[in-house]
């Protein structure tokens, strides 16, 4: 099983280029973060998850220069994106900047795609909130475009482009991983579900339980059958809370499984059972020193260290 840690790495704490040396030396696999490009001040409904809005949402840097700093201060750790609002970014655009990180980290990017839940600030980044899945998706599709042919050129909804030359394309072929990063215990993933078995290379849901990840993997490769796509070849990564691991304390964005500690190589080996690839430890924010005696105390109550 690989094991990754995902947080808030916020721009007034330690280093990223520092955490992500720490995080690789204590044997973790991969870091993962999400992004906000920017919070609105007044938000209709700011709860998620039955959780009010972290106060933190509202410092977090830019993902793609902190993982190309801390890209260039390791070398073997993965850097996942958990999730990228690809709804707020132009494809052109994007498809530079992420090619140009994998090459930074000789391809150890994998991005978890994603389009917000935010109404405000889908409004403000110029995204119709109801058209953004479709807005989504339609992203990717083009990012695989722009990433694998040598003159590209595209004719969508939301998107159109003549033949252009984008270059560079990804270290990795036949280009970056892409994961649905959609996906609770608390909602039905019958759409998300589909739309990775559609487009995607794998998928990174939060807070599901071992039996429920088995029913949904179950479900997802009846989709990837129909679909005529490789079950067995998608990424499954899955976001699983500190406490219910044993490892660490309640995280902000806290609302999952139950609070109670299960032994950690006992919940890892039940993901593993249901085809779970990949555990993410859900982290604290990344906001001062004692960050370090966190992520040292996770890697030894996983066994990493």
């Amino acid at each position: 099983m690989k094991i990754g840690i995902s947080a808030n790495f916020v721009w007034f704490g330690p280093p990223i280029t520092e955490l992500a040396k720490a995080i690789e030396a204590f044997g973790f696999e991969s870091l993962w973060t999400g992004e906000h490009i920017i919070i609105p001040v007044d938000i209709a409904n700011p709860v998620r998850h039955g959780v009010t809005l972290p106060e933190n949402y509202k410092h977090m840097p830019d993902v793609f220069v902190s993982m190309a700093a801390a890209a260039t201060a390791t070398t073997t750790l993965k850097f996942g994106m958990d999730v990228c609002l690809v709804t707020q970014r132009n494809p052109l655009v994007l498809a530079k900047e992420a090619a140009t990180l994998d090459h930074v980290s000789r391809g150890r990017l994998i991005i978890g795609v994603g389009y917000g839940w935010i109404e405000e600030e889908s409004a403000i980044m110029g995204v119709p909130f109801k058209q953004r899945v479709r807005k989504s998706t339609e992203v990717v599709r083009a990012l695989k475009t722009l990433w694998t042919e040598e003159k590209p050129s595209f004719s969508g909804e939301f998107f159109s482009f003549p033949p252009v030359y984008s270059y560079p394309k990804p270290f990795q072929k036949p280009h970056i991983p892409m994961l649905i990063g959609s996906g609770n215990h608390n909602t039905d993933n019958t759409r998300a579900l589909k739309r990775v078995a559609e487009i995607a290379d794998g998928w990174v849901p939060a807070f599901l339980s071992p039996n429920q990840m088995k029913d949904q993997l179950r479900q997802l490769k009846e989709y990837c059958d129909a679909a005529g796509r490789d079950f067995d070849a998608m990424d499954i990564s899955l976001i699983v809370p500190a406490i219910n691991l044993g490892v660490g304390d309640r995280p902000a964005f806290f609302a999952g499984l139950e609070e109670t500690p299960k032994d950690a190589a006992q919940l890892i080996g039940e993901y593993e059972e249901a085809g779970v690839k990949r555990i993410i430890v859900g982290m604290n924010d990344m906001t001062d020193e004692s960050s370090f005696k966190a992520l040292e105390k996770a890697a030894k109550g996983l066994g990493l260290s």
